[in-house]
């Protein structure tokens, strides 16, 4: 497990209060109570001993629709992959369509227990959370205390905690700004390096071998034309692919990296204060790195069909492959 994440809506109070009973998945949020679930979401990394197809990348708990839906790892060289989605009818899964392959019993009792498992991880995970939340509110009170004695202000105490009134910024905000800063400056860069080759002559290099010596043009003729557009084709497809595997690898190497940290933490037991804080700081800029890359390879994924539909629009309209959209029919022979 890599990543999970919870999705509440705050209106399926008001519509299940209306058509019916109150919803019993619900998430504890301070200001607002138990807010109803829509969705929880895990992430896990690649398995290498287990087919890709078989071998989970992400799975969805639609709780307010009652499905789940498991994608699995893309093959490499691949832009797409499996997805399969589950009705959930009182405990019971079918998958859609429901004229197709059925999970077994087994499978099933996976799924269910998975979820199951998922819902607690959430819990304990805010549990954790809210913990940590209320030791550094009183950290910080106990800070806003002692600078009010020293510069001899009185404060309400009872007042809920200001940013301003801390006396440096926590490693947390620290790590942010750094994994902010060089997100942004490397997806700014990778725009304009894209944003360039879009500029830039497609057919350029798969029309040298068929310029006229004497004229200086180029005039194809279909099955010409037909080997131009392959290639170009052929080659902006490994490009995109080729994209996708260098964000992932680097997706999965940072997850490695952190996991291997924390086991090395794990491993010395009592680790003195100064490592703990070394450790904090470089797991929330890891946290927020493999954040930016998820993103990206999300971006990628998304914009890879948009970006070859507008390249086979490109050679369609390209005059000098129009000779391969010309051809005249082979007439027919008689006997």
């Amino acid at each position: 497990l890599v990543y999970h994440s919870v999705t509440l809506d705050p209106t399926i109070v008001a519509s299940s209060t209306r058509d019916g009973p109150k919803p019993k998945d619900t998430y504890l949020v301070e200001s607002m109570g138990e807010v109803p679930i829509r969705k929880m979401t895990q992430k896990f990394a690649r398995n290498p001993a287990v087919p890709c197809n078989e071998d989970i990348h992400k799975i969805s708990y639609f709780l307010a629709l009652g499905q789940i839906r498991v994608d699995y790892h893309r093959p490499p060289g691949q832009l797409t992959y499996h997805s399969v989605t589950y009705v959930n009818e009182d405990g019971i899964l079918y998958s859609l369509p429901r004229n197709g392959p059925q999970p077994t019993q087994q499978e099933v009792h996976k799924l269910l227990q998975m979820q199951s498992s998922c819902r607690d991880i959430l819990t304990e995970s805010h549990q954790r959370t809210h913990g940590e939340l209320n030791q550094r509110r009183k950290e910080e009170n106990g800070i806003r205390a002692s600078r009010s004695v020293q510069t001899g202000k009185k404060r309400e105490m009872t007042m809920p905690a200001s940013r301003e009134d801390v006396l440096e910024p926590s490693v947390y905000d620290i790590a942010r700004e750094l994994a902010r800063a060089e997100g942004l400056r490397d997806g700014q860069e990778e725009e304009e390096r894209e944003e360039s080759t879009s500029k830039v002559d497609v057919l350029a290099p798969y029309l040298v071998d068929f310029v006229n010596k004497d004229t200086k043009f180029v005039q194809l003729d279909s099955l010409q034309a037909e080997l131009v557009m392959k290639k170009c084709t052929q080659d902006f497809r490994k490009r995109l692919t080729d994209r996708a595997e260098i964000i992932q690898k680097r997706l999965e190497e940072e997850q490695e990296t952190l996991r291997k940290r924390r086991a090395q933490m794990q491993r010395r037991g009592d680790n003195g204060e100064k490592d703990e804080r070394e450790f904090e700081r470089y797991q929330s800029q890891a946290m927020f790195r493999t954040q930016i890359l998820e993103q990206r390879l999300a971006r990628h994924e998304m914009q890879a069909i948009e970006k070859f539909q507008e390249l086979e629009r490109m050679l369609q309209e390209d005059p000098r492959l129009a000779a391969m959209w010309q051809r005249e029919p082979v007439p027919a022979t008689g006997k």
